[in-house]
Parts: C-alpha cells; sequence; structure tokens
C-alpha cells in the first residue's frame, strides 16, 4: 500500500496502472484476498501476472487469477500470465499523465522494456 500512496501523491489528474507480480505460492495463497483489496482500493487498474515463486514448488490453484478473482470489482483487474501480451494491455490502456509502476518481489521490474516497447508502438501508431 506505501508505494501505491506514495505514487498517488504525485501522480495529479492521471491514474495509477499497477503491473502485480505475486510473491511465493504460500504468501499468495494465505493473503490474495488482502492484496486484492490494496491493489483495489490504492491503484486504478491492475494488470495481474502469474505468482513468482521463488524457493517454493507451484502450488495448484494459486495463481495471479486467483488473486484478481478476489477484487470486488473485476473491472479493476486484468489478469494476463504471458509477459508480452500485460505488456501490450497495459500500453493499451495507458494514458497520457499515468503513473505505471510494478509491483512485487519478484522480476517483474523485468517486464518494464517490453512495456515501453509497446508504449511507443501504441504511440507510433496513433500519429
Amino acid at each position: 500500500a506505501a508505494a501505491l500512496s506514495a505514487a498517488r501523491t504525485v501522480v495529479g489528474e492521471g491514474r495509477i496502472i499497477a503491473i502485480q507480480q505475486p510473491h511465493t505460492y504460500s504468501r499468495t495463497q494465505e493473503m490474495y484476498r488482502e492484496f486484492a483489496e490494496v491493489l483495489e482500493t490504492h491503484a486504478d487498474h491492475t494488470v495481474m501476472l502469474d505468482v513468482y515463486g521463488a524457493r517454493e514448488d507451484p502450488v495448484p490453484g494459486v495463481t495471479g487469477e486467483l488473486v484478481s478473482g478476489a477484487f470486488a470489482d473485476p473491472a479493476h483487474v486484468h489478469y494476463v500470465p504471458d509477459w508480452q501480451a500485460a505488456a501490450d494491455y497495459t500500453a493499451r490502456i495507458a494514458r497520457p499523465g499515468d503513473y505505471v509502476v510494478t509491483l512485487g518481489c519478484g522480476n517483474v521490474y523485468q517486464i518494464i522494456p517490453q512495456v515501453l516497447e509497446a508504449l511507443s508502438r501504441t504511440e507510433a501508431a496513433a500519429v
């Protein structure tokens, strides 16, 4: 919540688009409702990736879709397990002035070049 609250103080009229990668299956299984509540409260839209398992083996049914399904308003979240599709989706919904933030303890930051490329393609197509 702290990162999103800080972003809110500087975003102005723009929106906050969070690209979330839940970290570890055990934590996601235990706290998916809380994750959804925080994201829905503090971000205008969330692009949900799949879980970064780190040291853990996958747990059946514990995915980004589990977190997405806990949103009270499904219009605030889009589950996209494929990173390129997530980057393309983010570029399609982003508007000038929006802040796109990555959230997670895994390798979610590595999606940034894909998002920037997708934004460049979207901008070029609009000209």
